[in-house]
Parts: structure tokens; C-alpha cells; sequence
């Protein structure tokens, strides 16, 4: 998702650079993220994915979000069941994504785990926009 940023989606000579495989590969991507009828290819690759799955949480926020703030919780003094069992569905989502537990070996054994472990714990994220920004000039400045 970060690779939408645009502080990132700017740099020109970066993606220039890219692999067309690689290009292909984040175009394959984006489509399956794209946000039309409700994330409906996302919605869709998932169902066809087996346990574990890492979800993309703030659609699933969004979906309880919308769910609560749009369906009142009790109809002529009774609980709408309907609110409920909407709700209901998008925890079970959750919980089928961690259904099973992660294994490595399973998922790449080519890879070498100690080496990604140790790259994952070195990784140093930014979170602010501005800075990202000041980054991403940093390493494209503006063309005149």
C-alpha cells in the first residue's frame, strides 16, 4: 500500500529502473486493491485464500465502522439482529484469517528465514508524510 504513497509513486527515475516484472507484478496488485464496488477483486481473492492471512484491516474497520454508525442497534426497543449478525460476519472474516498458525518453512523454504528476521527487526518505518516527502526530493528533486 505504501507504493501509492505519493511520495513514492513520484519518483520516476526509481520506477523507470524497475524490473518490468516487477512492474507487472505491483500492477497485478493494484488492480486487485482497487477500491471499486467495495474492494470487490480483494473480497474476492481472499475467499479463494487459504489460512493464515494477513487482512487488510482498514477495510475491515471501514466495514464494522459503517456497519455500527449506519444500522441503529435497537428497533422499536429490540435488538436488531440483522446490525448483529453483520457484525458477526466480519469478525468470523478475522478469525478465519488466523485460523491456522503461521509457518515459515511452509510458506518460503528457499528463503533465508534469519536473514529476513533480521531485516524485518532493523526496518525502520516512516509514518509521517512530511517526512516521506522531504525523502522522496531528497532523492528526486523537483525537474525545472
Amino acid at each position: 500500500m505504501g507504493m501509492s504513497n505519493p511520495a513514492v509513486s513520484r519518483l520516476s527515475q526509481t520506477w523507470e529502473k524497475l524490473p518490468s516484472k516487477f512492474k507487472k507484478f505491483y500492477a497485478e496488485f493494484e488492480s486487485m486493491m482497487d477500491p471499486s464496488r467495495n474492494h470487490r477483486a480483494y473480497r474476492l481473492t481472499v475467499t479463494k485464500l487459504e489460512p493464515p492471512i494477513i487482512p487488510f484491516m482498514p477495510l475491515l474497520l471501514k466495514d464494522m465502522t459503517f456497519t455500527h454508525e449506519g444500522n441503529k442497534t435497537l428497533i422499536d426497543n429490540m435488538v436488531n439482529f440483522e446490525k448483529m449478525r453483520i457484525i458477526a460476519n466480519t469478525i468470523r472474516q478475522v478469525r478465519h484469517c488466523r485460523s491456522q498458525p503461521f509457518n515459515p518453512e511452509i510458506c518460503q523454504p528457499n528463503k533465508n528465514h534469519a536473514e529476513v528476521r533480521g531485516y524485518v527487526r532493523k526496518l525502520c518505518v516512516v509514518d509521517n508524510q512530511r517526512a516521506l516527502t522531504q525523502l522522496s526530493y531528497r532523492l528526486e528533486p523537483r525537474r525545472t
